[in-house]
Order: structure tokens, then C-alpha cells, then sequence
């Protein structure tokens, strides 16, 4: 069961006017094992003013908010997502034959979709610009906040070589047109790459560094990228003081890219014990998609065609999975919460979401998987230094971080699946875009979602 913890009884407090105070309300803050009971939040402006238990005085000229007995916590955070590659169906060669303002479109209702989720901060991992980003912090669209890589930069017949067969050249492209994919090979095209991504507005970068299961040129098996190559990214990331992260799936891949700098895993599900210290002890994080081990991941179209190149990749993709669950228990490495959902829109794309919360609970418990959603993910947002766009601390509950809060009807600690988690993916009943049990959604001080009883 929940454990409790005590914050400071401070008071009475007057509330400036036009702030914002929670009341009645249970909270975890993203970093402890159990919440403070019937506390108070204070939020000014964009941010977290002060959590503490006390009395309020004064007129009541700002906003108060009855939680009604709920767990107030930190907005999520998934750290991979893939806005721009929502196209529902038909693989790569769908994506490959969409426009603009269809990838756009889809885009933005993927982000709107992960606001509802309670995702309050997702980030990039490929495929997607600034632009996304700018207007929904310019208040044009609702979405999370977002941090971009850009184009995913990878070399010739490597995992973001999306070019179909007849197309010979990278002129050809609809998705290097578009700025989705970068192909680079040798070093100097590498650092320019970085450099590219940088200077129109990502936050840190991504390389494909090994095999790929939605792509079909390149082998699971297949070493990507050379070590300058990878060594001239993550330098040219480095004078921007932000990180490279990497598509990897091997172990000695893992281990290869954390000697040469790299500070986020993506995947790394064939993971031994000794690389996993090695990854604990460099600082890294690790950045799972855990929905994928489930044999229902050969219901989704792509992934489950029968005798297709995607499907065997998936296979074997599974087989050589098996040890990870153990291997990161055992280590206590730092791991943070990834959904990846690419060719999926609407209903699919929601159970997909609430399977994935779902698996991060029950491989590694409630308070662990709600960890890497929060504070642990908060940290790896904080990696990209001064490139980072939005400064502040996320992913907990505490003075001078962002305003970024849920009020939860239960608490996920004892029971996951009041922040929507679902055991079941493919058979799950189709839901509309809002979850019940996250009655309350704000993002940096603005109330994105209201239906708390008043």
C-alpha cells in the first residue's frame, strides 16, 4: 500500500491574485514512494509556488481548485513519440506517399490525443520539426509541450533509409523533401546534419545507429554508422550542450555508442547485465517501448502481415528480447517511459497508449513506472542544457517547477489504471479521447481540463 510523507505546515498563506490553489488533494510528487496527505499546492503564473499543508487568508481573488480527495501529480511525459508518422496503415510506403497536409493534420491530433492522456510533455525521437512545437506553445492548437529532434539522421540503407525501391536518389524523397529523414554518410555529412537540426529548432538529435523493425532495407543484425561518425554527432550535439539519442537494439551496439558519448537509448532490448552497468554508470538513460514484447503486436496491420519482411524482423525482434525485464530490475539503471506508436491513429492509437502505461507497471511496478513517466523523465528533458526550451524543472510536484498537473480519482501507486492504463491493447473496448479518472489536466499554469465535481 501507499506509503505517506509530510511537508512543511506553513501559514496562513494569501494567495496572490490570479493564482491558482489545490485543495484536498493527496500528492505525489514524481519522486517519493507515497503521497502527503490532504495537502495544498500553490501555482503562480506558469509554475509551482509552493506544496505545503497551512491555512489560506486574504480575499479570494485567485482560483481555488477542490481536488475532492484525488492524488494530485505530475503531468506525464513520454519520451518517444512520433507525431509526424500517425498515418494509419500501409507501413513506410503510406508514409512515403502522404502530403503535408495530411502528416500535419494527423500530427496535431496525435498531440492533442496525448494532451488527454495526461501527457503534459512528450518528446520527439525522429521525424519531427519545430513547428509542431511553436504552435502549440503559441496557444494555436492544444498539445504538450514538446521537444523536437528533427530529422532522424541516418546513413545510406540504415533504419531511416525510407526511400522506396525505385527511388535512387535522395532528391527523390517525399520524407527527405519534407525534412523527416536525413541521409548522411562519413563524418563531415553527419556533423552538418547535427548542425542542420540544431539551427531549426531541435533540442537534441537522433541517429539511427543499428537494425530496425519497421524498415526493410537494413538487418536487425546490421551495425550502423562508423565510431567518428557517430563520435562527429555527438560532438557537434555537444557544442550546442545537448545529447544525442540513438534507434539501437543490440547490446554491443549499446555498449559501443555509450563509449562514444551518447547520452539516450532508445529500445536496447537485447540488453546484457554488463552493458546495463555500463549504462548506469554512465549517466545515460534508457528509453523502452515495452508494448512491443506483447504477442499482440502481431495484430497491428504493418507488424502482423503474414510472410512480410516487418513481421519476420518482429519475430526475431521478440525472441532476442526475453532477458530485458529481468536485466533491468536487477541494475536499477535509469529508465524512462516510451510509447512509439507509429501507423496508428483514433481508437487504436488510445488503446496502444493505455496498454503501453499498462506493461510499464506491471514489468516494473506502479511507483517505478510512474517514476520514469515523471521525475526520471523530467531529468532527460533536462539534459539538452541551454538548448533547452523550456528550462524549468518537470515531472514533479515542487517549488519553482513547471505547473504541469493531474488530479487523479484514486492513486496510481496503488492502482495504475486510474491514469488510464489498461491490460489489454487490440481487444480493449474503444474509448472516446477522455479518461474519467484524469479529471483535471493543467499544462505551465493553463487548465487544459476540467470535470472535477464542483
Amino acid at each position: 500500500m501507499c506509503q505517506e510523507f509530510e511537508l512543511p505546515t506553513i501559514g496562513p498563506v494569501d494567495p496572490p491574485a490570479g493564482s491558482t490553489v489545490f485543495v484536498n488533494v493527496d500528492v505525489f510528487d514524481g519522486l517519493t514512494n507515497g503521497v502527503a496527505r490532504d495537502a495544498k499546492v500553490l501555482v503562480v503564473g506558469d509554475r509551482i509556488e509552493r506544496v505545503f499543508h497551512g491555512e489560506l487568508e486574504g480575499d479570494p481573488d485567485h482560483l481555488v481548485i477542490d481536488g475532492g480527495g484525488g492524488t494530485l501529480m505530475p503531468g506525464l511525459i513520454d519520451s518517444h513519440v512520433h507525431f509526424n508518422h500517425t498515418i494509419p496503415g500501409g507501413g513506410v510506403t503510406a508514409l512515403e506517399a502522404t502530403t503535408w497536409d495530411e502528416i500535419g493534420a494527423t500530427a496535431a491530433a496525435g498531440a492533442y490525443e496525448h494532451l488527454m492522456n495526461g501527457f503534459t510533455t512528450a518528446r520527439d525521437a525522429g521525424g519531427l520539426g519545430a513547428g509542431l512545437k511553436r504552435t502549440i506553445d503559441r496557444g494555436q492548437l492544444a498539445g504538450p509541450r514538446i521537444y523536437p529532434s528533427g530529422a532522424y539522421i541516418s546513413q545510406t540503407s540504415g533504419h531511416g533509409d525510407l526511400r522506396l525501391a525505385s527511388q535512387t536518389g535522395p532528391d527523390l524523397s517525399n520524407l527527405e523533401r519534407l525534412g523527416i529523414i536525413r541521409l548522411a554518410d562519413g563524418a563531415d555529412q553527419v556533423r552538418a546534419a547535427v548542425r542542420e537540426q540544431l539551427a531549426r529548432g531541435a533540442s537534441q538529435v537522433k541517429l539511427m545507429v543499428g537494425g530496425g523493425v519497421s524498415s526493410e532495407k537494413d538487418p536487425l543484425h546490421s551495425t550502423q554508422y562508423t565510431a567518428d561518425e557517430i563520435r562527429a554527432a555527438v560532438e557537434a550535439a555537444e557544442a550546442w550542450d545537448t545529447y544525442v539519442l540513438v534507434h539501437v537494439y543490440h547490446d554491443a551496439h549499446v555498449s559501443r555508442v555509450l563509449e562514444l558519448g551518447v547520452k539516450s537509448i532508445e529500445h536496447g532490448h537485447f540488453l546484457t547485465r554488463e552493458t546495463a552497468e555500463l549504462l548506469k554508470e554512465s549517466g545515460a538513460i534508457h528509453s523502452i517501448n515495452l508494448a512491443g514484447l506483447s504477442p499482440d503486436l502481431f495484430k497491428h496491420p504493418v507488424y502482423g502481415a503474414e510472410g512480410s519482411p516487418v513481421r519476420r524482423k518482429a519475430e526475431e525482434f521478440q525472441a532476442q528480447s526475453t532477458n530485458l525485464i529481468d536485466v533491468v530490475n536487477e541494475v536499477g539503471h535509469k529508465v524512462v517511459f516510451n510509447t512509439d506508436l507509429v501507423f496508428t491513429t483514433g481508437t487504436s492509437f488510445r488503446a496502444a497508449i493505455d496498454f503501453a502505461k499498462f506493461v510499464q507497471a506491471d514489468f516494473f511496478g506502479n511507483y517505478e513506472a510512474l517514476k520514469a513517466m515523471t521525475s526520471t523523465a523530467g531529468e532527460l528533458m533536462a539534459m539538452t542544457g541551454q538548448n533547452n526550451p523550456y528550462p524549468h524543472r518537470l515531472g514533479v510536484i515542487e517549488e519553482g517547477a513547471y505547473a504541469d498537473i493531474l488530479v487523479i480519482d484514486g492513486n496510481p501507486l496503488d492502482d495504475i489504471t486510474t491514469i488510464g492504463a489498461n491490460p489489454k491493447w487490440y481487444d480493449a473496448e474503444p474509448r472516446s479521447d477522455d479518461i474519467s479518472t484524469i479529471p483535471f489536466i493543467m499544462k505551465g499554469g493553463e487548465v487544459m481540463k476540467n470535470s472535477l465535481s464542483t
